[in-house]
């Protein structure tokens, strides 16, 4: 008897995106819910810690939250075509992917949704339609304007300022090019078949720079990441094609790897940095805290201060897991892939603290 699988979240969602693409892809039936306002508080923040999406439950009594943590639990449980590649160069560059797009191009996603007026009553209707369904429109769209202050004032917390606006547009065009580059020769981010890494990437860009209707074309003048974008929307259930032979990575990916490391990497080497300063005094099961001080933001040459963030260290801590089961005679192609990219060789460095991710924080462990 198959579970009940119910996946809650919004369609603005980008990570929410990124599960359903997925289950569609493992053939997961599921029945998507918009969660209102009510049941964001009554039922999500009380069972996971805030009011927060994906959420998935299973049988209407196992809540599962986080994107990373919810596909990692369905591939245990339905490990035929698997998502996660199993061979490490592929593997560690679909959870690159994962990490850059849940973690770098939210700033981007937040710039163009908030910093183009274009947006704004786009978002304002999306936010009061869920959150109030069933309420006047008056009502939904001043509920909708205290969302869309608590999500606009993200921006200058993340280091999104008249500073940096530029560059990170110049950044996103750069990787849109690449992307429609790459997408001529190949019909996914690893070859023939969707992975994580698609997943991952069509989460932000179908749910922000995509489907937000400014700034005008920004996805679909590149037409190669258009059609990319609609085939992993699509039925991708029906692909039976496999991954490159060998843990051959596609030549057309390592610039766009590379130009995710670049800007990314430095970031969380301070992350880095921060944790292993805090935890000097700390002990297992204590809780890290979100923020650990400041870090200085660099793209495309310009500079700003941010929130030094502490989430992104459990998923390359994920990542370097990866890297630590590689053989030392397998490691030297390994080796060679990550010297390839740009600011990647931090990840051969051992991380000093372990931590584990519960109910949306994470802790030593």
């Amino acid at each position: 008897m198959n579970a009940k699988v119910e996946l809650y979240g919004w369609e603005v969602s980008p990570y929410t995106a990124k599960v359903d693409a997925y289950f569609h892809f493992k053939g997961i039936p599921f029945n998507k819910i918009y969660p209102n306002a009510y049941t964001l508080a009554r039922k999500i923040q009380p069972a996971v810690g805030k009011m927060i999406m994906p959420v998935v439950y299973i049988n209407g009594k196992k809540p599962i939250q986080d994107s990373t943590i919810i596909i990692d639990h369905f591939e245990q449980q339905n490990p035929t075509r698997a998502a996660i590649p199993a061979s490490p160069k592929q593997r560690i560059a679909a959870q690159l992917i994962e990490l850059y797009s849940d973690e770098w191009l939210p700033m981007a996603a937040l710039h163009y949704r908030w910093n183009y007026p274009e947006n704004y009553n786009f978002i304002i209707g999306e936010f009061g339609s869920n959150a109030l369904p069933y309420f006047p429109k008056f009502i939904q769209n001043k509920v909708a304007k205290t969302f869309a202050g608590k999500m606009s004032g993200y921006l200058p917390i993340l280091g999104i300022t008249s500073n940096t606006e530029q560059a990170l547009e110049q950044h996103v065009e750069a990787l849109l090019s690449l992307l429609n580059t790459h997408f001529a020769q190949h019909r996914y981010l690893l070859g023939d078949q969707p992975c994580l890494a698609d997943f991952s990437l069509y989460g932000p860009l179908y749910a922000h720079l995509h489907r937000d209707p400014a700034p005008k074309d920004l996805v679909a003048k590149h037409r190669n990441v258009l059609t990319w974008i609609e085939r992993v929307q699509g039925n991708t259930s029906t692909e039976n094609n496999t991954l490159p032979d060998n843990d051959q990575i596609p030549d057309t990916l390592i610039p766009i790897l590379s130009h995710m490391t670049q800007s990314h990497m430095p970031l969380l080497q301070q992350t880095i940095d921060a944790i292993q300063q805090w935890a000097k005094e700390k002990h297992t099961g204590d809780k890290v805290p979100q923020r650990l001080g400041d870090a200085t933001l660099s793209i495309e040459g310009k500079q700003e201060t941010r929130y030094n963030l502490s989430y992104g260290y459990w998923m390359l801590q994920r990542i370097q897991e990866t890297y630590q089961t590689v053989s030392e005679e397998n490691k030297p192609p390994v080796d060679e892939f990550i010297t390839q990219l740009n600011g990647f060789s931090l990840l051969k460095e051992p991380l000093h603290n372990h931590v584990m991710l519960k109910n949306c924080r994470l802790y030593l462990s």
